[in-house]
C-alpha cells in the first residue's frame, strides 16, 4: 500500500508479533489505530499469476475508520511530517521492519501504549494483514498485471 500521505490517528504500538501467513509465519509491527488516511492510495496485491492492483482517484484521500483497526505491518517506510497535530520538517526518514525498530517506539512508545497522531508523506506499508474497520477508497479503479 502507498500515498503521498498517510495519517495514523490514536495509533498504539502492539510490538512485534508472528502471524502465519500463506507463505509461512512471519514477525511483523502489530498497530491499532483509531482510523487511518491514506492521499492517491495504491494497493498492489500478488494473486497467482497476476498482480491485482486498486487505486483511488488522484488527489483523493482514502479513509480507513471504524472499530477493531489492527495493522500486521512487514515494513513501513516514509518522512515523518507530523506528530501530535504539529508539522515537522521533512528531515527524517523512517523505515520501519521487526528488525530495525527503534529502541524509542520499542521500549517506550510500546510499553507506554500511548495513542500517538503521525503522519508521513512519500508512504509504503508492507502488510502481512489487517483486521477491522471499513476501507473507503474515492474513484476506485481496479486492474490486473502479470508478475
Amino acid at each position: 500500500m502507498k500515498g503521498s500521505r498517510l495519517e495514523l490517528h490514536d495509533l498504539v504500538f502492539g510490538g512485534v508479533v508472528t502471524v502465519d501467513t500463506a507463505a509461512g509465519p512471519k514477525r511483523v509491527l502489530k498497530f491499532s489505530a483509531g482510523s487511518v488516511t491514506i492521499r492517491d492510495l495504491k494497493m498492489a496485491v500478488p494473486v497467482g499469476p497476476q498482480i491485482q492492483h486498486i487505486d483511488g482517484a488522484p488527489g483523493s484521500t482514502s479513509t480507513l475508520r471504524g472499530d477493531g483497526i489492527t495493522m500486521y505491518v512487514e515494513s513501513l517506510t516514509g518522512t515523518l511530517s507530523g506528530v501530535e497535530g504539529v508539522p515537522v520538517p521533512p528531515v527524517l526518514r523512517l523505515h520501519l521492519t521487526p528488525d530495525t525498530i527503534p529502541e524509542w517506539l520499542y521500549d517506550t512508545v510500546g510499553k507506554l501504549d500511548l495513542k500517538l497522531q503521525l503522519g508521513l508523506d512519500d508512504a509504503d506499508i508492507d502488510q502481512a494483514g489487517q483486521t477491522g474497520g471499513k476501507l473507503s477508497i474515492p474513484g476506485i479503479h481496479g486492474y490486473g498485471t502479470p508478475r
